[in-house]
């Protein structure tokens, strides 16, 4: 007996993935849009972390697409996504780590 693929997709048509990916990177795209303009208006590290984390969840998105579209064999897809959500919680991690250090390093009025 064969393995399932860890990403079976079992009731979805690939059309019907395809719309579904499509507007979950019309989604992030429109948060990315956000997260580049308040990284504009503040300027600071934390912001520009969180505007990249938006970039990696974009790229998640781009590389579903292109695997549904047969572009990508499934081990590449693979490799691909999880290697992009490593990059996006270390970026998180980051933002975090880094607002909450520099906030404690401002001295009060």
């Amino acid at each position: 007996m064969l393995p399932l693929p860890l990403h079976a997709v079992l009731a979805l048509s690939s059309t019907t993935l395809l719309v579904l990916v499509t507007i979950a990177a019309m989604g992030t795209a429109l948060l990315l849009g956000l997260a580049f303009a308040a990284f504009i208006q503040r300027r600071s590290r934390p912001y520009l972390l969180i505007v990249a984390a938006f970039a990696a969840l974009f790229t998640r998105s781009v590389i579903a697409g292109v695997s549904i579209l047969g572009m990508l064999s499934p081990s590449t897809h693979h490799l691909l996504e999880h290697g992009v959500d490593v990059i996006l919680v270390a970026l998180v991690v980051a933002a975090v780590y880094y607002a909450r250090t520099v906030s404690q390093e401002v001295p009060e009025a």
